[in-house]
């Protein structure tokens, strides 16, 4: 990977194609992190997507404070990994770019089989804050820090 021509849109590009599972971390109600497993499913114009269902305490944490923290790695043991990390907020597009996520993602459609199942999911735009790299796999160790959004 050649860090130096890449930008935040080819890291966001990396956590959605080659890491995908990543920790998305919330606050929640209590006013304690909140973390989970969750498929980054989009990277377009500077901007991360993922979705969620209406009826889960996910969708209720990021309803109510839209700050989130997500992390994923990719390689095979310390030294030949690197770590991609968003942080910022978040806003709920409803349908925007559900097409095409689940066209990106056919197991979305295995696990929201019907129209009544897929009606609970909406689609959440990471629109401004920082992608951050940690690449361990290159000697030096390489790290910078990107903005978002507009």
């Amino acid at each position: 990977m050649n860090h130096e021509n890449m930008t935040a849109n080819d890291y966001l590009n990396l956590l959605v194609n080659d890491i995908h599972s990543t920790v998305l971390s919330t606050m929640g109600p209590d006013n304690r992190p909140k973390s989970r497993i969750i498929d980054m499913m989009l990277a377009k114009d500077g901007k991360l997507y993922f979705l969620t269902a209406n009826f889960k305490p996910f969708y209720t944490q990021l309803q109510a404070d839209p700050a989130v923290s997500i992390t994923g790695r990719h390689g095979t043991d310390t030294m030949s990994s690197y770590a991609i990390t968003v942080e910022g907020d978040v806003r709920e597009i409803g349908t925007t770019y559900l097409a095409d996520i689940m066209d990106q993602n056919p197991y979305m459609k295995e696990l929201y089989p019907t129209p009544e199942k897929k009606a609970t999911l909406s689609v959440f735009e990471v629109y401004q804050g920082t992608v951050a790299i940690f690449d361990l796999s290159v000697t030096p160790p390489y790290q910078a820090a990107f903005q978002l959004g507009n």
